[in-house]
């Protein structure tokens, strides 16, 4: 199976920089590759790495990911450490910046069937441009169905 489902690409660029990523058995979610995409790490925790995400979700005005040090594809294949450092490694991320209103998503497992873009487990934490006049709900893919 590939390490990235291309259908959840929410653009051509993003597709094939997946496509070229799986071609060379790249997972860029994991530490020695997670900073060849240009995005910068925020800060890390002994078990995390915080992020900005390259391919941000429409009217974001903040999406960080949070991504384990461990490539698992379930919350429950992480080590208890790991799973006990997550809120610890949220709650940093809102008073670092500043977040006085956010969603949280995570997509754990298959991600033909959860919508996710790539097999490494990792969370998003978003913040909508809720002052823009524009703004449109920011939407967050939980599933999918295969093609």
């Amino acid at each position: 199976m590939s390490l990235y489902n291309f259908d959840a690409a929410r653009s051509e660029k993003q597709r094939q920089d997946m496509q070229d990523l799986d071609a060379r058995g790249i997972c860029i979610f994991c530490p020695e590759h997670i900073t060849n995409d240009g995005s910068k790490i925020l800060f890390e925790t002994k078990h995390w790495i915080v992020k900005t995400n390259k391919y941000p979700y429409k009217d974001t005005k903040h999406h960080i990911v949070l991504v384990p040090k461990e490539h698992v594809p379930t919350i429950s294949k992480l080590s208890k450490e790991a799973q006990e450092d997550f809120l610890p490694a949220v709650a940093r991320s809102e008073k670092k910046f500043k977040l006085d209103s956010y969603a949280i998503g995570i997509r754990s497992g298959d991600m033909r069937y959860n919508g996710g873009s790539i097999e490494h487990l990792h969370a998003h934490i978003v913040s909508g441009k809720v002052d823009d006049p524009n703004h449109e709900p920011v939407r967050f893919k939980m599933s999918s169905r295969p093609n």
